[in-house]
């Protein structure tokens, strides 16, 4: 098996490729989009995955049973979750583990991107916790982390082939780059000793995002659901770069502009798209998005 290739692709044929590779998409008919580098074979894989905002579920019995991903995150954030329940946040340089017995859900509200390589089981023997406390996140201290990352980006860059003389030897120094950089990795500190603003932080996130198409939420209705009082969560948000309001207010117009590239905007199919995006009014909407591409990111 030969698997090295490279793809762009949107909606419908994204949707596909992402089912391929053993997820269950949910967008809620937003547009999605991916761009992928990806060297694969049945015991080996590596790639490097661009992304618009998508909700993941696993597929468990499209994996490989005897291979385990390890996800670092390059740009942007997602929110994991476990088959227990728990979510959290991560973002670079932190990654994050999964596999057909520990299974996780992706989601994200703006694009990402992520590194990625699945290696046999039996490779990660010497580190138990890579499976056993799944999904993390984990932070690695190593330097070896920047040597690893800049070697596969380079690999895949070149699209290197399985048929090619010399792979096996590439594909034993790129495991051993990723055990020398995992070598290093805080595993309690990073997962067991999360401040109480991070483990706030986290579940935010996780209720805007499923909220924010509701109108009538509001961070005074984030505070309620957090337990906190709006001040409070001001100071969550403060080292984010942008409050708690904004982030609302950006995720409904992504939301609203995903949905107007593939509209015919009628005064009617506006309205719709009004309310799905989580605005009373396409006034509000349209007024919204006007200031969000005058005021641009810093916003």
């Amino acid at each position: 098996m030969d698997s090295a290739h490279v793809v762009g692709l949107e909606n419908h044929e994204a949707l596909q490729w992402l089912q391929e590779q053993g997820w269950d998409v949910r967008i809620d008919g937003a547009e999605v989009r991916v761009h992928a580098d990806v060297i694969g074979t049945r015991t080996f894989t590596l790639g490097r995955i661009w992304q618009s905002a998508t909700r993941l579920e696993p597929d468990a019995d499209s994996y490989n049973p005897d291979l385990v991903y390890v996800n670092f995150v390059l740009t942007g954030h997602l929110m994991i979750q476990s088959a227990e329940g728990r979510s959290r946040r991560v973002t670079a340089p932190h990654f994050y583990t999964h596999s057909a017995r520990r299974p996780v859900s992706v989601s994200s509200t703006e694009p990402h991107s992520c590194l990625f390589i699945a290696i046999p089981r039996d490779q990660l023997i010497e580190l138990p916790w890579v499976e056993g406390q799944a999904p993390g996140p984990f932070k690695t201290t190593s330097s070896f982390r920047k040597v690893f990352i800049a070697a596969a980006s380079a690999s895949l860059s070149t699209q290197i082939q399985e048929r090619q003389v010399g792979f096996n030897f590439w594909r034993r120094g790129i495991q051993e780059l990723l055990l020398a950089a995992l070598a290093e990795t805080r595993v309690q500190e990073e997962v067991e000793k999360s401040s109480p603003r991070e483990l706030h932080l986290a579940r935010a996130y996780q209720l805007i995002e499923e909220n924010y198409r509701d109108p009538n939420f509001s961070t005074r209705e984030l505070a309620r659901s957090l337990s906190v009082s709006v001040s409070q969560l001001h100071r969550i948000f403060a080292a984010e770069g942008r409050a708690a309001g904004a982030t609302i207010r950006s995720m409904r117009a992504a939301r609203a502009r995903a949905l107007l590239k593939v509209s015919e905007k009628s005064g009617s199919e506006l309205l719709v798209i009004a309310q799905e995006s989580g605005f009373r009014s396409v006034r509000t909407m349209r007024r919204l998005l006007k200031d969000d591409v005058t005021e641009g990111p810093s916003a």
